[in-house]
């Protein structure tokens, strides 16, 4: 072999390993990403799942305080009932029990009042409103949820076969692991925008 052979294949293999080293390099910055945007997700993730829970557990506190109410306003309309009754008997002649049962009828008229609709929020109308809130806040959480599961679950996929390819050398797993990093690094920030709600 003469010196110029030589040469052309040293430089040749310097070259390969450059190559090599620079595919390695891009690719350890791949996972580097990945694992960053997977992190960020898990947070997320994370916080989703707390809100749900809070929510649902709201939701479902606020129906039965409704419910609670409403058992007590049936209560309260069967002691209207049973007042009237009494005052529609002939045999109460008394102007002072006629005066008591008018009164108690009175107070429990505007039990049942208030039992519809409270200024501060407590009545069966607003306790139904924010019970729907609470419902629709739940049902975005379940949303963002499922979007986080699959982010995650993307991400993690990704950064396995971006590792087999700079383990193999094959570049085909690591432009794999790249589209599928990108579509989880989107439907992680999906998950927090909810621009664009993915039937999954």
């Amino acid at each position: 072999m003469e010196i110029n052979e030589i040469a052309e294949t040293i430089a040749e293999r310097e070259a390969k390993d450059e190559r090599e080293d620079g595919f390695r390099r891009r690719t350890a910055l791949l996972i580097s990403a990945l694992a960053m945007v997977l992190a960020i997700t898990a947070l997320g993730a994370n916080k989703t799942a707390k809100e749900l829970i809070g929510s649902a557990i709201s939701a479902s506190d606020t129906w039965a305080y409704y419910q609670a109410k409403g058992i007590r306003q049936s209560a309260t309309n069967l002691a209207i009932d049973e007042v009237e009754t009494q005052l529609a008997d002939p045999a109460v002649t008394s102007p002072e029990v006629r005066k008591l049962l008018e009164t108690r009828l009175s107070r429990y008229r505007e039990a049942v009042r208030h039992y519809d609709t409270e200024s501060d929020g407590s009545g069966r109308k607003e306790l139904a409103a924010k019970a729907r809130m609470l419902e629709h806040e739940r049902e975005t959480a379940e949303v963002r949820e499922a979007h986080f599961a699959f982010a995650e679950g993307l991400l993690q996929i990704a950064i396995v076969l971006a590792s087999a390819g700079v383990t193999t050398g094959a570049r085909f797993l690591v432009k794999a692991a790249g589209a599928l990093g990108g579509l989880g690094t989107l439907l992680s920030i999906d998950a927090f925008t909810l621009l664009v709600v993915l039937p999954l």
